[in-house]
């Protein structure tokens, strides 16, 4: 009888692995995979390609418009010809064009705008300034000032203030002026141009004028905070007014104006009044006479 013949589990598995026909399916599946993954990408490689040669269209035409535009710019039409000034008041239109640095013939868009507007902010009047552009040849300089309130006398001459004590200007004299002098505020240095004037009294100056009507503010020729509470006033027909200490200083100012509408000049002569005494809490202004 014939011995059975010993197989062995693992020869078995590894013939099995290694038979023809397992490989040959191996084989075919490794190539299609691969033939079906070079068609895609090729479509990718060709996609890119006409991306970027979007974007180089794109570039060169926004290029060629960028330069179109600049070489056009530059044509005789958009010479500045004209420089108009608005809001100044303080300033005069020639001082503002000088500040700024603009001239006529200056090219409209490429005239410097940004350094003017720099050079018209180093002036204390300027608070704001805009320049715009007005086709072919107009340039627009619009000025918002920094209102003056007063005049501080002092040993170096008159100094102009807006109402946060911002040292404005400074003059020798007063040759013409609408505004009220404000003395006995006593400065012993000043700040430059620009700077805000520490002071309590000019303080105290300030607050009273602020504290007026337009009308009485118009009237007022001389404010004297030289004594705290005995505060002078002097008006445009050279009346004397008393005004005393701080207290319910708005009231009072508020009783004078209506004093000066109602009364001086209407019924009592203005060159009659010695001087007005409103230094007395709850009673009425006292207006003295000449004799």
């Amino acid at each position: 009888m014939e011995k059975n013949k010993i197989i062995v589990l693992n020869d078995y598995r590894t013939a099995a692995q290694e038979s023809p026909d397992d490989s040959g399916v191996q084989h075919h599946a490794e190539e299609t995979a691969r033939e079906a993954a070079e068609p895609a990408s090729e479509g990718r490689v060709v996609r890119k390609r006409k991306i970027r040669v979007k974007r180089m269209k794109v570039l060169g035409g926004t290029l060629l418009a960028v330069l179109l535009l600049f070489g056009i710019s530059w044509l005789p039409v958009f010479q500045v010809q004209q420089i108009t000034v608005t809001g100044n008041d303080a300033l005069s239109t020639d001082k503002v064009i000088a500040i700024s640095g603009l001239e006529q013939g200056d090219n409209l868009f490429w005239c410097g705008a940004g350094e003017a507007k720099k050079q018209l902010r180093h002036n204390p009047f300027v608070k704001q300034v805009s320049i715009r552009r007005a086709l072919p040849d107009e340039l627009v300089i619009q000025i918002t000032e920094r209102p003056s309130v007063g005049y501080i006398v002092t040993i170096d001459g008159y100094v102009q203030v807006d109402a946060e004590g911002r040292m404005l200007a400074i003059q020798q004299s007063l040759s013409d002026y609408r505004l009220p002098v404000i003395s006995g505020v006593g400065l012993n240095e000043l700040p430059e141009l620009g700077g805000i004037i520490q002071n309590k009294k000019l303080q105290q100056a300030l607050d009273i004028l602020q504290s007026c009507d337009a009308t009485l503010l118009d009237n007022i020729a001389e404010l004297n905070v030289g004594q705290e509470y005995y505060i002078l006033l002097y008006t445009n027909q050279q009346l004397e007014v008393r005004l005393g200490g701080l207290e319910n200083m708005e009231q009072r100012l508020k009783d004078l104006d209506k004093i000066l509408t109602e009364v001086v000049g209407v019924k009592i002569a203005s060159d009659r009044i010695l001087y007005i005494d409103m230094r007395y809490e709850n009673s009425s202004a006292v207006i003295k006479l000449r004799d």
